[in-house]
């Protein structure tokens, strides 16, 4: 008979069918989203994330008229940075609460999708999360960031980029 241990590492090794996440892994983006997250922190943290993606992709800023033209250090300042930051972040923090819920996380997605799509950003850009969340964990986790989060962030993002590239095409065809 199989011990509590052996069992608790199957669990923690078997991958969800939709998301192909591991338990292991779904703790480690929950316990670096509990990081990222903390309300004291919660709007600086979601700025640097968009300042990350500003500075690493700089091309992404012509997808904001309200940033379009200026430089990074006046994008930081202007007042509408963090509105938009939080809701991103509002927006990951609904598809952390419900990686256990698959079926809703695919339509959360879906939903952040369209109206991006509508926008002209589509998978492509969001592609481009997959360097930016690392640098902006790093950032912001400094040595509580692990390899384990960084692998685990960058599989949930796959999923976000396989959603939208789905979206893209149901709407294009």
């Amino acid at each position: 008979s199989e011990t509590q241990i052996e069992k608790m590492t199957e669990n923690n090794n078997t991958k969800d069918p939709v998301t192909g996440l591991t338990e292991e892994e779904v703790i480690a983006v929950e316990d670096s989203w509990s990081m990222l997250y903390r309300r004291e922190h919660r709007k600086e943290n979601g700025v640097k994330l968009f300042m990350n993606l500003y500075s690493l992709h700089p091309a992404t800023i012509e997808k904001f008229p309200l940033f379009k033209g200026k430089t990074l250090e006046e994008i930081s300042k202007h007042p509408k940075l963090p509105a938009h930051a939080m809701s991103v972040m509002y927006a990951l923090a609904s598809y952390i609460d419900n990686l256990h819920d698959t079926d809703l996380l695919v339509e959360l997605v879906k939903k952040t999708a369209v109206s991006h799509i509508g926008r002209g950003v589509g998978s492509e850009y969001f592609k481009l999360l997959s360097d930016v969340v690392p640098a902006w964990m790093k950032e912001v986790l400094e040595e509580e960031c692990t390899p384990l989060m960084l692998s685990s962030w960058g599989k949930l993002l796959g999923i976000v980029v396989a959603v939208v590239s789905g979206e893209e095409q149901n709407m294009t065809s």
